[in-house]
């Protein structure tokens, strides 16, 4: 097979080595049942364990905030429907419920909103400016009495772009404040504030406190550890419920028997992100700056006019390229560029052939721009010579459609 290119790292990220070193003992060795009680059960709830206390220490959190799952969707779900089922069980009808996201968010949580808007619970989808970033004005503007959860993603898995958190919490928390005064439902003052961080750890600080949240999802495989596992920060206080039932593992909040090779892995991987950050957030910038420097000034590129880019060309992540060709069936695009050795995408993987990006679409401009959308994002095999290569190929498919 010829040299591939892979320029899908925001869809999964390959298994670091190094994760893959820490994981194997637990698939060999020490593979016991961490609620066992005998030796390999020690050894495996030590495993699973200390990768708790690395992952907390990571976000500036306690241990027991941390719950291990098998995935960011896993998370965003026990995070919307663990929220609900609590303040049911402690009165109020989901009837009573509101809740606010914006129009971008991963389709795992845009789904879970729409669940529970069938369940007859008010929702506002909040709109983002042509560069794909949310004015926390606007957020503020759709806050009321009766609202209970604010999810808004940190970063966008299909643009990049990245969100003012911090902001929306200020306004979160002044709000709370007064709701306290006059709660809607006994016992419960405080408006919660999740976010989907999944796409953020490798280039973004993730510390809690800082960010002002109360609930975080993160991914396993998109910072270079093993798919399959994730973890949800719920910050302490009477949050959520589980949203299912068989155990009391997790402290009762995921019941099923825990995934410890990959629990390993997740928090090595972390770790191990958290280390490069600084550095490989300057590398990756340079290339897609170079990238957008070609593409938007031509410069000696000639053919690649009539392209857009989706989303804020500096208040995005590092790795994110996210263009729309005038023209181009970025479908069809996705498979010459495969043919040619370059993987990339049109939109998020996990929504598989649906139409186009609703996330693009989301930005406004022509109604064609969702459908002649391609994504590429950079990861640490990433070099010079293949953003040339990709230029290249580019201007090949763009000139032949």
């Amino acid at each position: 097979m010829k040299k591939r290119v892979y320029m899908d790292y925001a869809s999964t990220t390959p298994l670091d080595p190094r994760v893959f070193k820490v994981m194997t003992p637990f698939f060999l060795e020490k593979i016991g049942n961490p609620s066992s009680i005998h030796f390999e059960g020690v050894l495996a709830k030590k495993g699973l364990e200390e990768s708790r206390v690395k992952v907390a220490k990571i976000l500036q959190a306690h241990a027991d905030e941390i719950i291990f799952t098998s995935g960011g969707t896993e998370s965003n779900n026990l995070a919307i429907f663990g929220v609900v089922k609590n303040l049911e069980k402690s009165g109020l009808s989901i009837a009573k419920m509101h809740f606010v996201t914006t129009v971008i968010e991963h389709s795992s949580v845009l789904e879970c909103f729409r669940e529970l808007e069938s369940r007859g619970a008010k929702v506002d989808y909040a709109p983002v400016k042509s560069n794909g970033i949310v004015d926390p004005k606007i957020i503020e503007k759709l806050l009321r009495r009766e609202t209970v959860l604010v999810s808004i993603g940190y970063t966008n898995n299909e643009i990049g772009t990245i969100q003012p958190l911090r902001e929306v919490s200020k306004i979160i928390k002044n709000l709370s404040a007064v709701k306290g005064q006059e709660s809607i439902i006994k016992g419960f003052s405080s408006l919660i504030f999740h976010t989907d961080a999944s796409q953020a750890p490798l280039y973004l600080d993730c510390m809690t406190e800082r960010l002002g949240v109360d609930l975080m999802t993160l991914d396993g495989h998109k910072m270079y550890g093993p798919k399959g596992v994730g973890a949800l920060y719920v910050k302490r206080g009477n949050l959520i419920q589980p949203i299912f039932e068989g155990g009391g593992q997790e402290r009762g909040f995921r019941a099923t028997t825990e995934n410890v090779p990959a629990i390993v892995g997740f928090a090595k991987a972390f770790e191990i992100a958290v280390s490069m950050r600084i550095k490989e957030s300057a590398r990756l910038e340079k290339l897609r700056n170079y990238f957008y420097s070609k593409v938007l000034q031509n410069t000696g590129i000639e053919g690649l006019g009539n392209i857009t880019v989706n989303g804020d060309l500096n208040e995005r992540l590092p790795n994110n390229i996210n263009i729309s060709v005038t023209g181009l069936d970025a479908e069809f695009a996705v498979l010459k560029l495969d043919a040619r050795g370059i993987a990339c995408s049109t939109k998020s993987s996990c929504l598989g052939s649906e139409g186009g990006s609703y996330v693009v679409r989301a930005l406004g401009g022509s109604a064609k721009r969702s459908l002649e959308s391609l994504r590429f994002t950079f990861g640490r095999s990433t070099v010079k010579a293949d953003i040339d290569y990709l230029l290249i190929q580019l201007k090949s498919i763009i000139a032949k459609p």
